[in-house]
């Protein structure tokens, strides 16, 4: 079998990933935003590390198996950008040693991220959701 049959399965796997990625993240932020100690935990931490080595994976399945010619606009490389972003925040905000405020601030940046890499993947276009405006 070749690995293009896969295609549906793989994107939606990817898909389903993100989209879990992100309400983990959100989940996670917002509890601890009001003073849970729990997202910060080992078993949190695991799940969400697993969510997205998942989301990567998939990721790296797809840009492999679909043609150069679908990225020539750059846009997955702009994706790719915010999603570092996403993540990068979103671990940083949930570090020991964030006041809420640091929190609450890096946690709406890293969820805007979030929003931009995800409305450039659907356009397949740098500007995700601002193109055609």
């Amino acid at each position: 079998m070749a690995m293009m049959e896969m295609y549906p399965q793989i994107r939606e796997s990817h898909v389903g990933m993100i989209m879990l990625s992100g309400g983990w993240m959100t989940v996670r932020l917002l509890f601890a935003a009001f003073g849970m100690n729990w997202p910060r935990h080992i078993a949190a931490r695991i799940v969400a590390w697993t969510i997205d080595g998942l989301v990567l994976t998939f990721a790296a399945m797809l840009f492999t198996m679909l043609p150069k010619e679908m990225f020539a606009n750059g846009w997955i490389w702009v994706k790719i950008l915010f999603v570092v972003i996403y993540y990068a925040l979103g671990y940083m905000a949930l570090g020991k040693t964030r006041t809420r405020t640091q929190l609450i601030v890096m946690g709406v940046l890293a969820m805007a991220a979030y929003a931009m890499a995800y409305g450039i993947a659907r356009a397949h276009h740098p500007l995700g959701w601002f193109v055609g405006m």
